[in-house]
């Protein structure tokens, strides 16, 4: 049930015109933005749990195979995996199986949709940042963009744990899954500070769950409840995101 409930959040499943072209304004961002990387290493975080950040990782990886590219989803929350669930796969063996030496090969997984694999998170680790900061990991990382036009890594929330820091130095940026009238500002403002004292590169927001039902489209198309924006880093105030907020938008 579990899984059927995770699929239903598959953008390209749904078929949602207005949600898809807004996943698909996002992706022509983050193209623009990481262009200058052959192979970018993009991860996706959250200040804090329920904010979607699978779901926001796993709709701009497919956003991505629905263009050409060769696209792969690692699934690095290794505490609580669920990129697996989004794609009918095992979670086990995957990413902690390798980077702990315990299996030789790389458990990539084909999806449905084409260009788009997936490795999962493997089996639970008591040790994931470790893990993650380990050569094992920059080697595989450096071996999988031989191949790969774009790679998306889902990550756990950056103010719970720090597996999402551990990595920011191995990827292109970080983007951070917002939810409407659930996140707070405030541990928004201290999740990209948190980024910011590492030195990792920030690369914006997507808003989750964003309601624009009352807007149209060329007066014949009404947005679904359920949408994506995106949104460049800026101001903040101690209060749930409800757009528009203090944000740029340049």
């Amino acid at each position: 049930m579990a899984d059927i409930e995770k699929r239903e959040f598959l953008l390209f499943d749904n078929k949602s015109f207005p949600v898809a072209e807004a996943i698909k304004a996002a992706r022509t961002n983050l193209m623009f933005i990481t262009a200058k990387d052959e192979c970018p290493v993009i991860s996706f975080t959250s200040s804090h749990m329920g904010e979607g950040k699978s779901t926001v990782c796993a709709n701009m990886a497919l956003a991505f195979a629905e263009a050409g590219f060769k696209t792969l989803i690692i699934d690095a929350d290794m505490r609580k995996p669920a990129i697996n669930k989004y794609f009918k796969i095992k979670s086990s063996p995957g990413l902690s199986d390798i980077l702990g030496g315990l299996v030789k090969e790389n458990f990539i997984y084909p999806t449905k949709y084409k260009n788009l694999h997936v490795l999962p998170s493997g089996t639970i680790p008591p040790n994931p940042s470790e893990l993650l900061t380990s050569e094992r990991m920059t080697l595989l990382l450096s071996e999988l963009r031989n191949t790969l036009d774009y790679i998306f890594i889902d990550t756990p929330p950056i103010l719970i744990v720090t597996d999402a820091l551990a990595i920011s130095d191995k990827v292109t940026g970080t983007v951070l899954a917002v939810r409407q009238n659930y996140s707070r500002t405030n541990l928004i403002k201290d999740a990209v500070d948190a980024i910011n004292k590492v030195n990792g590169k920030f690369l914006g927001f997507i808003f989750n769950d964003y309601n624009i039902e009352a807007m149209s489209y060329n007066k014949q198309y009404r947005y679904g409840k359920n949408g994506y924006k995106y949104e460049r880093y800026g101001g903040y105030d101690n209060k749930p995101v409800t757009p528009p907020v203090n944000l740029d938008n340049d």
